[in-house]
Order: C-alpha cells, then structure tokens, then sequence
C-alpha cells in the first residue's frame, strides 16, 4: 500500500518550485520548526536564491518571512535561531538570511465547529438561569458561555 505522500510532492513541487520552496515541507512543517508560539504570527512566503552563474547558490538563499503588523521586532530577535532550525532540517546551509515583510497572514482563521446541543434538563435549567437577564445581547452571549460549559466535549461537564 502506498501513501500519498509521494504522490503530493510530485503534483505540488511546480507550484512550490515557483516560490523558491523544492519541498513543502517548509510550509507544513513551519511550526514545529520555528515553535508554536512564533509561528501563530508568522509564516514563510517565499525563498530568494542567488541568481544563476554565481557562486553564492552554495551560501544559502533569502527566507522572506511574513510577519503580523507589529511583530517584526519579535521575529527580528529570533532570526538566527530560525536560521539554525530551518537549516538543521534541511540537514544543509539552505538559508543565509531572512526578511520580514510585516502584512496580514494569508491563512484563514479556523473555523470554530458548533457545539453540539444540550439535552433537555440542562437547556432548560440554563433558560432559567437567564430568565432574569433583561439585556439581549447579554442574554445570547451568557447563553452561547452556558453553552460552552455544559457541552458534552467541555471537561468541566458533568
């Protein structure tokens, strides 16, 4: 049986291959290389190599690093143990430098999933719960909390 591992890098090489990336691996793999904590505001964009005909193919191209407005700083502080980490993966010198271009990140927020729906005891013990809260907005809002915490999948339910 095979995976199809094999079979996405072969279809996916061409399109990362025009951002400078031979593997994908960079991009799915980014938090566990730069740590979970930087890589929620960062992501790699792209890598510049060094023109074709120079010698300097061999010292490592450019990691443009996309960076939440605000971050540059943080990531600023952090590029030489980034540096490290990337090339420690690659197992070579593939990165000699990275640029931050601070901009919004081009991932998509993740969409939260619906809670699944409370039995009848405890939908109707949180209505009463509320009954008294004259404010709407508030309502809903301590409804969905309520919500939340008496879910099935919460830990605090019982």
């Amino acid at each position: 049986m095979q995976t199809l591992d094999k079979d996405f890098r072969a279809l996916t090489r061409a399109a990362f291959a025009r951002y400078g990336f031979a593997y994908a691996d960079l991009i799915t793999q980014w938090p566990a290389i730069v740590g979970d904590a930087i890589a929620q505001w960062s992501e790699p964009e792209r890598i510049k190599w060094p023109r074709a005909g120079t010698d300097e193919r061999k010292q490592g191209g450019t990691l443009v690093i996309r960076v939440t407005p605000g971050r540059g700083l943080d990531l600023q502080h952090e590029t030489s143990r980034i540096i490290d980490r990337i090339n420690a993966f690659y197992g070579y010198a593939a990165i000699a430098a990275i640029k931050i271009r601070q901009s919004a990140l081009s991932r998509k927020k993740a969409q939260s999933r619906a809670l699944p729906p409370l039995d009848a005891s405890k939908a109707q013990a949180l209505e009463t719960e509320l009954a008294g809260v004259a404010d709407p907005e508030l309502k809903e809002a301590l409804k969905r909390l309520g919500q939340g915490v008496l879910s099935p999948r919460s830990p605090q339910a019982k």
